[in-house]
């Protein structure tokens, strides 16, 4: 599946259209209806990322790795309000809106 995702970004995203300055959450939501998986948050870096399954995380860049630390702080972005409404609000206001 990773060969898949990736030459889909590839394809369809070509490096002059830059998804990662306040985009990442619409990319990654792209990506989340073209292909199996969720959208999750990065609070450490403050960035959306596509999660296929277990160590696979994508954004416009590719393939991202992550350590175990930062994985943990992800959370899935459709849990968020239901876990914390205030971040959900901060969050959606100052990238989603």
């Amino acid at each position: 599946m990773e060969e898949r995702i990736l030459e889909f970004i590839k394809r369809r995203f070509p490096e002059e259209s830059n998804w990662m300055n306040g985009n990442c959450f619409y990319f990654a939501q792209i990506l989340a209806s073209r292909f199996a998986g969720d959208v999750v948050y990065d609070p450490i870096e403050g960035h959306f990322l596509f999660w296929a399954s277990d160590d696979n995380f994508y954004d416009w860049s590719g393939r991202r790795i992550y350590d175990d630390l930062q994985k943990r702080k992800m959370f899935l972005w459709r849990d968020s309000v239901i876990k914390d409404g205030l971040l959900y609000n901060r969050i959606y206001c100052d990238y989603v809106k």
